[in-house]
């Protein structure tokens, strides 16, 4: 075949494809957009002139594309309301967390997905610090820590349950009764729409989605009993005991009875998301409510340990030290859940797609939250059982406070 015969056809065969690709794409609608394959201007920290949004229209001024948030939490925690506890319920015990949320906005059908993640703590507990018998352990201070008889699995060794308490220059027990131990953590998939603005520029963004909670409520009851060294009493306290007998003059016990209560609390939700600009400034106000079912478990044991010196003194060592414990003891139980999560923020402005913001949060699990008793004393040689001694299973549980934190493209 000659070269002119060859350049021939391969230039009718480069004419019929190109003109099959243009029919094509004439016949037929091009594929949607890919929100991951997206052209991302990372001008974040863009300066912004007053004169930039004086005019702008409250759409344009709605961010569209990816957006994530930080807030640092600061929600006070209620006490479990049990009527025959220690009448504390309305009291209110600081706690701290986070709160992340990342989603995206469809520029041009107005729709989008939110996730928000949030964990908060709250606790507090009526006890003090109590000397071991021995006080301390001088061969920590001199320089020369004790160890365990031998090294652990991965070849290095392990301090000994006889040294100092770690941070301080004595040994003792924390005893006492916790009065509010609850750690909460939230996670949220809604989807989001966004409305026209109303005449005077706010927009409503309605949401709808499902929200998973888990509520892990505890109780504690630790005491120590020591023996009275040369008949001197020690006073009297819930917390310190005193072991009598000659056989215990250089022994001491530590018990402790545990409890822990997990709500598992899955949930449908719907709520909504309203915010207006003036200026710099961006006020915004959501809400979420929710309902759905709490499944339950709670759990007790019971733990004692002894230890036995060689004498009542300052620096006495260690003849032993033996921790029991009793079988675990568990209870289950389901709840209809229902609450609410209400915010308010106040937004400014600092560079085209960076905001820092504060504002309020309150978030109510108004009914069918488990929480542990405080009446752990009454309960028979101190073991926890599945009785109604456990608190009462439809309880609720407020937190209430204070946020602050930043934007990037909200």
């Amino acid at each position: 075949m000659s070269v002119r015969k060859l350049t021939t056809k391969l230039a009718m065969l480069l004419v019929l494809i190109t003109g099959g690709v243009n029919v094509s794409a004439g016949d037929h609608d091009l594929p949607p957009a890919d929100p991951f394959a997206f052209d991302p201007d990372f001008h974040w920290f863009e300066p912004i002139y007053d004169a930039d949004i004086l005019d702008m229209k409250p759409k344009k001024r709605a961010h569209t594309g990816w957006f994530s948030t930080y807030d640092r939490i600061h929600l006070y925690g209620s006490r479990p309301e049990q009527t025959d506890d220690i009448n504390d319920s309305n009291k209110l015990d600081y706690g701290g967390g986070h709160r992340y949320e990342i989603g995206y906005m469809r520029p041009d059908e107005d729709t989008g997905m939110l996730f928000t993640f949030l964990e908060n703590s709250a606790g507090a507990k009526d006890g003090l610090q109590v000397d071991a018998l021995n006080r301390i352990n001088d061969e920590d201070l001199d320089g020369e820590p004790t160890f365990a008889l031998g090294d652990n699995r991965f070849g290095l060794p392990v301090f000994s349950e006889d040294g100092n308490v770690i941070g301080y220059s004595r040994r003792f027990y924390d005893v006492g009764l916790t009065l509010n131990q609850m750690n909460m953590r939230s996670y949220e998939l809604s989807k989001t729409w966004r409305m026209e603005p109303y005449h005077y520029g706010g927009i409503l963004e309605p949401m709808l989605g499902f929200r998973v909670i888990t509520a892990d409520d505890g109780g504690s009851l630790s005491v120590l009993r020591q023996p009275q060294i040369d008949g001197i009493p020690f006073g009297t306290s819930p917390y310190v005991q005193p072991l009598i007998g000659d056989e215990f003059e250089n022994t001491e016990i530590f018990e402790q009875s545990i409890a822990e209560i997990e709500n598992n609390i899955y949930t449908l939700q719907a709520g909504f998301r309203y915010f207006k600009y003036q200026g710099r400034f961006c006020y915004s106000a959501e809400f979420r409510g929710f309902t759905g079912i709490n499944l339950q478990c709670y759990r007790s044991q019971r733990r004692e340990t002894t230890v036995t010196y060689d004498g009542n003194d300052a620096g006495a060592d260690v003849v032993r030290n033996i921790t029991v414990a009793n079988a675990a003891q568990f209870l289950e139980n389901e709840e209809f859940m229902l609450g609410f999560d209400a915010r308010a923020e106040l937004g400014y402005q600092l560079t085209r797609m960076i905001n820092v913001r504060c504002g309020m949060q309150l978030i109510d699990l108004a009914t069918g939250v488990w929480r542990s008793s405080r009446n752990l004393t009454e309960q028979t040689g101190g073991l926890l059982t599945p009785t109604i001694e456990t608190g009462d299973q439809n309880q609720h549980y407020v937190a209430v406070g204070y946020t602050f934190g930043i934007e990037l493209n909200r």
